[in-house]
């Protein structure tokens, strides 16, 4: 299998779930739709709100890789990315329904490897294409 790698920049949040939707349709990951959407969807907004200011103008750069099993994935935002950024281990029950904070878990949760540098989100998963 040849290694898919592409770059996709967008402004704002009016069509990420349909990019979204491609990128899962483009790798044959649709058995990972669901993973891969919450992953994307929690990492682009939190982009947009956090890195960008919830600034249309400000792009948001979503690198995709799918090398054999692995697909690597990058959200970088125009931020100045100078804060520390944790991914939660757990929260607590009531974090859960809350409006905020709990995207980070989530990503955690559902990727083998997340990590922030600088302004970009670097998460990791391992993947079974069809």
């Amino acid at each position: 299998m040849n290694a898919v790698q592409k770059e996709i920049r967008l402004y704002g949040l009016e069509q990420h779930q349909g990019i979204i939707d491609g990128i899962i349709q483009e790798l044959g990951l649709e058995d990972y739709a669901f993973d891969i959407r919450l992953i994307l969807i929690e990492a682009i907004t939190n982009a947009y709100y956090h890195g960008n200011l919830s600034d249309c103008t400000k792009p948001i750069i979503v690198r995709y890789l799918l090398s054999g099993k692995q697909l690597e994935l990058q959200v970088e935002d125009s931020g100045e990315g100078s804060g520390s950024l944790v991914f939660p281990e757990a929260i607590s029950s009531d974090e859960l329904l809350d409006e905020g904070g709990r995207g980070l878990y989530l990503i955690r949760c559902f990727s083998d490897k997340a990590e922030m540098i600088c302004n970009t989100m670097y998460i990791s998963k391992c993947v079974c294409p069809s």
